[in-house]
């Protein structure tokens, strides 16, 4: 089966990343660049006819036609377009208009008696517009046993318009008296026959929540107060993760972060414990082991940045540790590597070598750690440093799939700082590793990838030979793109046992038998 050449693939990333320089784009850049990967996984594991194959290219063309032409709408109508016929289905108008239309709240998290808002936007306009109205219904619901179980009703809609594009549907509700926890808010629409669509959105319903995130906010702008007033400046940067913790609810309500990841109650819990240590005046580091999340203030934006951190028990700071730098993939966050790939092999793995950990979050969900992205990673390796006693020769950065274009890029940009390199089902500028022949690689990829073609690790592995930079190549056989993950950390973090930081010219000079 075909799949994108490497040159195609790079370039549909930086094409539509490019635009995201723009913030008014950002999102809708996102979305389409989501959307390839999802349909790249999808073609390249589909079987299909000569003439459904051309037709699904054909719409492929078009959709990153559009994408570079910064109509991310047409970009998203081709995608869904491609991707609906790679299923075997039919491209029906009820189908195409249920691709998009987007369902969403005005915050996600309330308590009883708060009035809801729901907004529901179309993506794209249709090629064949539906006739006739829709009637409906809007339901709160709740996961039982796999399927969705009715709690209430909230709305009943008549005579609505089938188009969405120049007119959004406003709708308005009360948040019914229920117990705490995730909830759907289901809109349901019917037409005059055929299937019904049916969009859905996340709200959490959390009794005092934002009472209390705004009573640590108070709390932790009079403990600010008081400590600038002592001159109390590394006090002060320890507020950091206590204004995050406070700040989650807002960042959820702002479609930041997926509420149903995070124990919202815990997170500012543990938040409001840590300003009682700060407080006091006492370093909230010295005893913190195992994992946690950690947060600064960046100073390209003045943002909160989240990253989570994982130190091993016997941490002692009169001693010196190595520090694993790891990026996640697209669509995940600073917790990914904590909670999946074997529920966190990497912290079992940290624990038994003595190694700390850290996982920045890199901004949004697709940054491909490009930008101010790139910088967090830089920061957040600042802030390590800063907090614990790391080993300035023994910085190492990994990733997986995006990662894994984020340690290539990173690493090039940054070519003083890391011992070695691990990136999983990625790739990258083969013409930057110029920059890095110095730094030891090892690269694992398997051969069967349906999201990353094993030909961008290829490339990268071949230029990496000629210029004679020291590489450990790992091809799985039968390898997708996530399987391969868990089986190399073993081997990774071996390679990162018998590697210090080099400095520039070392793989020179070995090359041509010099010492220096």
């Amino acid at each position: 089966m075909r799949t994108f050449t490497t040159r195609r693939l790079t370039a549909a990333f930086l094409a539509i990343l490019a635009l995201t320089a723009f913030p008014a784009l950002a999102q809708d850049a996102s979305q389409v660049l989501r959307l390839s990967v999802s349909y790249r996984t999808l073609k390249n594991t589909a079987t299909l006819s000569e003439e459904r194959r051309k037709e699904v290219e054909q719409l492929e063309t078009q959709a990153r036609a559009a994408a570079q032409a910064g109509k991310f709408g047409d970009a998203l109508r081709h995608y869904h377009h491609a991707m609906v016929l790679l299923r075997n289905q039919t491209w029906t108008p009820a189908r195409a208009l249920g691709l998009a239309l987007q369902l969403k709240a005005d915050r996600v998290i309330f308590d009883p008696g708060d009035a809801l808002r729901l907004k529901l936007t179309q993506s794209f306009a249709l090629e064949e517009p539906l006739q006739g109205k829709f009637t409906g219904s809007l339901t709160l619901a709740r996961q039982k046993d796999k399927s969705l179980e009715v709690v209430k009703e909230l709305k009943s809609l008549t005579g609505l318009e089938t188009d969405f594009t120049a007119q959004p549907l406003s709708l308005e509700a009360v948040v019914p008296e229920v117990a705490d926890g995730d909830y759907q808010l289901v809109l349901t629409l019917k037409p005059g026959d055929g299937e019904p669509i049916v969009k859905s959105a996340t709200v959490r319903v959390a009794r005092g929540l934002a009472a209390s995130a705004s009573a640590l906010k108070t709390r932790t702008a009079a403990v600010a107060s008081d400590l600038k007033k002592r001159n109390q400046e590394g006090m002060l940067r320890a507020l950091a993760p206590v204004e995050y913790a406070a700040s989650l609810p807002d960042l959820a309500n702002a479609g930041q972060l997926a509420v149903e990841r995070l124990d919202l109650k815990s997170e500012l819990a543990a938040a409001s414990s840590l300003l009682d240590v700060i407080a006091k005046g006492e370093n909230p580091l010295r005893a913190k082991r195992g994992d946690f999340r950690w947060a600064y203030r960046s100073t390209v934006d003045g943002e909160l940045q989240p990253y989570r951190v994982y130190v091993p028990a016997n941490y002692d700071p009169a001693k010196s540790y190595p520090l694993v730098v790891a990026l996640h993939g697209m669509g995940g966050d600073e917790g990914s590597f904590f909670t999946a790939y074997s529920n966190g092999i990497i912290k079992r793995e940290a624990e038994a070598r003595g190694y700390i950990i850290v996982c920045p979050k890199g901004r949004a969900p697709a940054s491909m750690y490009l930008g101010s992205a790139e910088r967090d990673v830089i920061d957040v390796i600042g802030e390590m440093k800063r907090d614990f006693t790391i080993d300035p020769d023994r910085i190492y950065l990994m990733g997986h799939s995006m990662g894994g274009y984020g340690t290539w890029s990173v690493a090039a940009n940054h070519p003083d700082l890391f011992a070695a390199l691990a990136p999983i089902s990625g790739g990258g500028s083969a013409a930057a590793l110029g920059k890095i022949t110095h730094i030891p690689e090892i690269v694992i990829h398997g051969d069967k990838d349906p999201t990353v073609p094993v030909e961008e690790s290829r490339k990268m592995v071949k230029a990496a030979q000629e210029l004679k930079i020291e590489v450990k190549y790992i091809e799985v056989p039968g390898g997708n793109h996530g399987s391969v993950v868990v089986p190399a950390f073993k081997d990774i973090f071996d390679w990162f046992d018998a590697h210090k930081r080099q400095p520039k010219g070392a793989a020179k000079a070995a090359a041509t038998g010099q010492t220096r």
